[in-house]
């Protein structure tokens, strides 16, 4: 992971990217799911909002070509943009059997998050944003207004656990992610930081807060580049933080305590950057998209984005 990090650093960060990079498959990659990646197809189960709020998915398992969805919720950029915007910021895809999941934000204040319903184009919606779905593919985690609601990806629209988060006028989440099958970690802020929380199923409780930043707060600018990026390959649990100089520190936490095990420089700041087991996935300042497997080679993929995981 981290040999794939330093040569990222030389790809993103000189050129921007190359345009694009195509990867043949040669014969079917044998999966834990129909979407799970793997070195043959990191693509697989990748899913990005580009520039102009449109999601793309690779969500086919005998391709590594991408596809754009309908225009789903507002896209700020038109010239019709008013207030009151629901606008994507984050997409989740089941590795089990390529379930999307769209996440939007901020109207109503719960967020709303899409998915697809039994006819074409047809897109339901859940209460709740920030959709995350666990490693085994079949479980949704969503961050409501003050909670974290839980359901199965077969029946999304049934709660089967709720657990309480931080106040409303406490805490922030911006970012959440499935470490286990068990465990769903947040990232937000409060007026004195950023902080990291763990939310368990199986006990229907939050872990207390973890400060990982005093730099950045709920009133302060730069709020996406701090916060949860995900879990490596070895479950720790992996965070960004800002340090001066443009440079963005990607940390490396124990599971239990969350306390930092080693850590890593980028020279630059991110737009995104998700880390899901094996497969990292990044976007540079300049929305360039780069993903890696494992130790693998940094892939470049056309276009422009905001967001990408």
């Amino acid at each position: 992971m981290k040999r794939a990090l330093l040569s990222l650093c030389a790809l993103i960060f000189l050129a921007s990217c190359s345009n694009s990079t195509d990867v043949a498959i040669e014969k079917e990659v044998e999966n834990t799911g129909r979407c799970a990646p793997s070195a043959e197809n990191p693509t697989l189960g990748l899913s990005a909002i580009t520039d102009e709020y449109r999601v793309r998915v690779w969500d086919d398992p005998t391709s590594t070509d991408a596809r754009d969805l309908e225009q789903i919720a507002d896209n700020p950029s038109s010239n019709n943009s008013e207030y009151d915007l629901t606008v994507v910021e984050s997409v989740a895809v089941s590795a089990k059997d390529c379930t999307i999941f769209v996440g939007a934000c901020c109207e109503p204040v719960s967020g709303i998050t899409f998915y697809e319903g039994e006819n074409k184009g047809e897109w339901l919606q859940l209460i709740g944003h920030l959709p995350t779905v666990s490693p085994d593919g079949e479980q949704l985690a969503l961050v409501g207004y003050e909670e974290l609601t839980i359901s199965s990806v077969a029946n999304p629209d049934k709660v089967l656990t709720t657990i309480a988060l931080p106040k409303a006028d406490v805490a922030t989440i911006y970012r959440a992610q499935w470490i286990n099958n068990d465990d769903v970690a947040l990232s937000g802020f409060t007026n004195d930081g950023a902080y990291l929380w763990i939310a368990s199923r199986s006990t229907k409780s939050l872990r207390e807060g973890v400060q990982i930043s005093d730099t950045v707060d709920d009133a302060a600018h730069g709020l996406s580049l701090v916060g949860l990026i995900g879990v490596d390959e070895n479950n720790n649990i992996v965070t960004q933080d800002i340090a001066a100089e443009q440079q963005t520190v990607v940390e490396y936490r124990y599971p239990d305590s969350l306390a930092i095990s080693s850590s890593d420089t980028l020279s630059g700041f991110v737009r995104s950057y998700v880390m899901r087991g094996e497969r990292s996935v990044m976007v540079s300042d300049n929305g360039a998209l780069t993903t890696w497997f494992g130790n693998g080679n940094p892939m470049s993929l056309a276009g422009k984005y905001n967001w990408a995981g």
